[in-house]
């Protein structure tokens, strides 16, 4: 599983994300992860001079690079520090019953990884943090010091399919039981000391899996995009689109899952005689095959090569 932070001056799979938005002037987006904006400006501009975006991100610095990269575009966005699972709340609030497009990329940003100072790299010696949201209570500092071992030992294998995960486990809580792990670069050190030497690199960073779970852990990511996802498609108008740029398997799983059972896909078991699931078609999968970047946008941008985008339309 690779877990990559993507550049946000270099927005992922841009062509092909306002091709499968199908945008028209007038219409009403919701983008729930802002990032850097790079989406977003392209897509205001598809939907000017009547169209409305409304831009929802946890991070409050990546709000403020936002309104920067959009000042020229006031009348057009609604810029909005919420998480993106709360959709169907944020449109309540907003007066907007429904939208014609949904659209998330997954990546992280450039900022939050070199910038926030929040632990997201296992390059950096940082404090242990990993919040979106800066004002939530869970921290990375939290799961690290205060978990058992069966539950670190479960949320590595779960969340980060790592392979020594029982050894990672095994070796935070002997070393905290001196003192407390405090930041990133002890975290790393431990992770290392608990993969053998041979095995160390063979996928990449040897801590990259135990951070990407911790920190989907912290801010409950998974959890988060199944909401959005079922609310999103709730608000969605008939002939609306939902497009979704996922970076790892546990976070694509989700999103094809999903918009299989929108598809009207039956899930019983094999052998049923009749479909007892209630399997209904609310959607037409657009994207037949998940779609990658190119081999010319993989030389541009070569932190863009896990990222796979799916959509659908609502019937």
């Amino acid at each position: 599983m690779d877990d990559y932070f993507l550049p946000s001056h270099k927005p992922v799979l841009l062509k092909e994300v306002l091709h499968f938005l199908n945008l028209k002037q007038g219409d009403v987006i919701f983008e729930g992860t802002l990032g850097g904006a790079g989406h977003t400006i392209e897509i205001i501009k598809a939907i000017a001079p009547t169209g409305k975006l409304i831009g929802v991100d946890l991070d409050s610095q990546a709000l403020s690079t936002a309104t920067r990269v959009l000042k020229n575009y006031s009348d057009n966005v609604t810029l909005i520090k919420d998480n993106f699972a709360n959709v169907g709340g944020i449109l309540k609030r907003l007066g907007i019953s429904f939208i014609d497009g949904f659209f998330l990329d997954l990546g992280l940003s450039l900022d939050q990884i070199e910038r926030s100072g929040r632990g997201f790299s296992y390059i950096r010696d940082e404090k242990l943090d990993m919040r979106f949201d800066p004002e939530a209570s869970k921290r990375a500092y939290t799961v690290v010091n205060e978990y058992p071992e069966e539950k670190l030992r479960e949320i590595f294998y779960k969340y980060g399919e790592e392979r020594w995960a029982s050894r990672v486990a095994r070796n935070i809580v002997e070393y905290r039981r001196f003192k407390k792990i405090e930041s990133t670069g002890e975290l790393v050190e431990i992770v290392k000391k608990s993969i053998p030497y041979s095995e160390r690199y063979k996928r990449g960073h040897p801590a990259k899996r135990v951070f990407q779970a911790i920190r989907i852990e912290v801010n409950e990511e998974l959890e988060n995009l199944e909401k959005a996802l079922e609310e999103g498609f709730r608000v969605l108008r008939s002939g609306g689109r939902m497009v979704v740029i996922s970076y790892h398997s546990l976070e694509d799983r989700i999103v094809k899952q999903k918009f299989s059972t929108f598809s009207g896909k039956c899930i019983c078991p094999p052998g049923l005689p009749v479909c007892a699931c209630g399997a209904e078609k609310k959607a037409e999968i657009i994207t037949k095959k998940v779609v990658t970047p190119s081999m010319e946008e993989l030389q541009e941008n070569p932190n863009s090569k896990s990222a796979k985008l799916r959509a659908i339309e609502k019937v």
